[in-house]
């Protein structure tokens, strides 16, 4: 009993850390910084829990194309999302639409933690993903491309 307590906390604080951030330069470190980064298929989407600013959601991915190292084969990502017509949307929080089957670029801080950045992905953004990932940006939770130099 006592771990689970401890996992869910942890849990609840790792997936807080996007929505506390304001600043977009503050996001696009964490996406950068993130243990994983991957294109994946959205496996399972599971509601933690409702609250006035969003619903905590936790999203199971399986791995396609693996950018970092170590990058598990399955791995697990929490973020928001709003749902309800009550909820209203917190200032400096990112919110991700998550639905099964989705194939996406996605970070998250550590295998369990927070969902950093999730784009859906595109046939450009496969492409530099696998072949010019120094091309890669970041802001507001989603990947974008730098034109070519």
């Amino acid at each position: 009993m006592k771990l689970r307590i401890l996992v869910a906390s942890l849990f609840l604080i790792l997936t807080a850390w996007p929505s506390m951030a304001g600043d977009p330069d503050y996001l696009a470190r964490m996406a950068e910084e993130s243990e994983i980064q991957a294109i994946a298929v959205v496996t399972k989407v599971q509601n933690m829990g409702s609250y006035s600013d969003g619903t905590l959601k936790r999203a199971t991915f399986k791995r396609v194309y693996a950018v970092t190292p170590d990058t598990p084969k399955t791995f697990v990502g929490g973020c928001k999302t709003l749902e309800s017509r009550w909820q209203k949307r917190a200032e400096g929080t990112v919110y991700f639409k998550l639905k099964p089957g989705q194939r996406v670029f996605v970070t998250v801080s550590t295998d369990g933690g927070a969902i950093t950045s999730l784009t859906p992905l595109s046939a450009d953004l496969d492409y530099v993903i696998r072949e010019e990932p120094n091309r890669l940006i970041y802001s507001r939770g989603r990947a974008a491309i730098l034109p070519k130099s």
